[in-house]
């Protein structure tokens, strides 16, 4: 009987002690076979270049809240891969433009990303600066509205929704 006891307290200590340590090594694989970093921007415009040098690709986060009939969308443009700063120029409830002066090695960059996938998101290059724009006017729904612009980290930051 003592022997049983004492292999049941040396259980209650062992188990646990295996539980975390499988936890720890499952937890550990896991993050090992991620396709790329958390923070990478989860969409991308390619920018058809007409002159000069050029990013070729700009990164965007975009996130959506669906709810009935629409959903809440929030956008933040990864401009500080080719410029430092960041601010807002021209708002209203359809539209938000920002402004972002071009590193040395990008000034020169003559392009734009319109005409994609998702043509309401649009950068162009010119004058040695960046436009971002939102711009909900051509979208087919009777409620889009802009909720909230700003700028986050030296970036763009759009809030914006949409309903039947």
């Amino acid at each position: 009987m003592k022997n049983l006891a004492k292999l049941k307290n040396f259980g209650g200590i062992l188990c646990p002690l295996v539980v975390v340590g499988t936890i720890a090594v499952t937890a550990q694989a896991q993050s090992q076979t991620a396709s790329g970093p958390i923070y990478a921007p989860n969409v991308t415009l390619d920018v058809q270049r007409n002159s000069g040098t050029c990013p070729q690709r700009i990164g965007l986060w975009w996130f959506a809240l669906p709810y009935e009939g629409g959903a809440e969308h929030t956008v933040v443009a990864d401009t500080r891969a080719f410029a430092d700063t960041t601010k807002l120029v021209s708002a209203n409830k359809q539209f938000v433009e920002f402004v972002s002066p071009l590193r040395r090695n990008y000034a020169s960059c003559v392009g734009k990303t319109n005409g994609q996938e998702y043509d309401f998101y649009s950068v162009q290059f010119k004058n040695k600066k960046a436009y971002f724009r939102v711009d909900l006017q051509n979208i087919n729904a009777p409620g889009r509205i802009i909720t909230y612009q700003s700028v986050a980290a030296s970036r763009p930051y759009v809030r914006w929704a949409i309903a039947d």
